[in-house]
């Protein structure tokens, strides 16, 4: 969730047009679990969709209004939520699902 200083931000048509670039970009792929597939970390079938564009430098209220920050592909990262939770919040969820729906344990 957005926090009160970013909410018109993340509202905007320049955020989305460059969240769309971003995920367009990665071909809709977290550029994480590609990165681990990358070095034997994860096996295709592991390799997640993206579905959080994160900012590898953080927005804060003092940085809100540049564009280097907020905009720029440079600062963008297409993630999954795995990889976006770990980022934010450290430790991966236990559990998750599947394409199809099914609960699956992430251990």
């Amino acid at each position: 969730m957005a926090k009160d200083y970013a909410v018109k931000f993340y509202k905007s048509a320049a955020w989305q047009r460059a969240r769309d670039l971003c995920l367009d970009r990665s071909c809709w792929i977290c550029e994480r679990c590609l990165e681990e597939f990358r070095d034997h970390k994860r096996s295709m079938e592991h390799v997640n969709l993206a579905d959080v564009v994160h900012h590898r430098k953080y927005i804060t209220p003092r940085n809100i209004g540049l564009s280097s920050i907020t905009l720029s592909q440079d600062n963008l990262e297409a993630l999954c939520d795995e990889h976006h939770n770990r980022e934010h919040h450290g430790t991966p969820q236990r559990y998750g699902f599947d394409a199809e729906g099914n609960i699956i344990c992430r251990e």
